[in-house]
């Protein structure tokens, strides 16, 4: 018995070092796993559940998600106001170049062959007048500058002629004068240059005035008369 003693010790340390060194790869593997999880948490990444399936970290999701969405915003915002830039110009452009063809093509002013008159009065009030003529010609060239500054009826003004009758110093006659082309002569009448559109463009003259101007004539807005010359 005492020959079997050393070989049964040899056995026994055998058993017992293999044992150690499963437990030691047992502990080893906890240790080995939660480094793994840590370092995967710290990197946003993917961590385990109870369960074994894998979710994505919500945190870095959302934070990843609302940045996304910002940049989409900002995005679409910048492509918004270009397209709003670009339909401005080209709706400027598109203005800018029909008055242009407006006033030089479709108005031709050597083709202005044919004429429409106006005549009518209103009654003026002045201070004492020492050159009825000079009063005369100041309303003359106050009718000529408000038809040729109206963006209707400019292009078709020729002339304005205004006179004192007699014995009424007070009452001051007038005379408007139109030209157009021929071709045109029917939707001009009846519309541009109609009674209704040359009395109202000097109507609204005379309510604009300013009556409590000093050394001014001043045209009393309800005497104004005016009617065409067929």
């Amino acid at each position: 018995m005492d020959s079997m003693k050393p070989q049964e010790m040899e056995m026994n340390n055998l058993g017992n070092n293999h044992e150690k060194e499963e437990e030691d790869q047992q502990d080893a593997t906890p240790n080995a796993r939660t480094a793994f999880l840590q370092n995967n948490q710290g990197n946003g990444d993917t961590t385990p559940c109870s369960d074994g399936t894998k979710k994505p970290c919500l945190k870095s999701c959302f934070i990843k998600g609302k940045k996304l969405k910002k940049w989409i915003a900002c995005i679409f915002l910048f492509v918004i106001i270009a397209i709003v830039i670009g339909i401005s110009c080209a709706v400027c452009f598109g203005i800018k170049e029909y008055d242009e063809d407006d006033g030089d093509e479709t108005y031709d002013q050597s083709k202005f062959n044919q004429k429409q008159k106006f005549n009518g009065s209103f009654q003026i009030t002045h201070e004492p007048m020492s050159n009825e003529t000079q009063v005369l010609l100041d309303l003359q060239e106050k009718l000529a500058g408000l038809y040729k500054s109206s963006p209707a009826l400019g292009r078709f003004f020729s002339e304005a002629e205004t006179l004192f009758p007699r014995n009424e110093s007070a009452v001051v006659q007038y005379r408007l004068t139109f030209v157009f082309p021929e071709e045109q002569q029917a939707d001009l009448k009846k519309f541009t240059l109609s009674r209704e559109m040359v009395y109202n463009v000097f109507r609204q003259f005379l309510y604009d005035q300013d009556e409590n101007e000093l050394g001014k004539i001043f045209i009393e807005p309800f005497s104004l008369k005016m009617d065409p010359i067929h």
